[in-house]
């Protein structure tokens, strides 16, 4: 078996603890939350695209891809 990449199942960022006024990114996919006081004044979804095509290359791309898919949900999951 061929060792894994250490950014296997790590294609979105963890979105459990939210960050304000800050980029959260993962290998691919991030967020920005603004906040002016106790609104949020806007939200902004990230795509790294020359990391994306790397993935699409990686002979690991399925299984990391749901991994990455999986671990979001879950933690969608406990968030609540």
């Amino acid at each position: 078996m061929k060792a894994r990449l250490d950014c296997y199942g790590k294609m979105f960022p963890d979105i459990i603890p939210l960050a304000r006024n800050q980029t959260v990114a993962g290998k691919v996919f991030g967020y920005r939350t603004a906040q002016s006081g106790l609104a949020v004044t806007q939200r902004i979804a990230i795509a790294n695209h020359a990391e994306w095509q790397g993935c699409l290359e990686c002979h690991d791309w399925d299984g990391c891809y749901r991994l990455s898919i999986g671990s979001m949900l879950m933690q969608i999951a406990v968030k609540g």
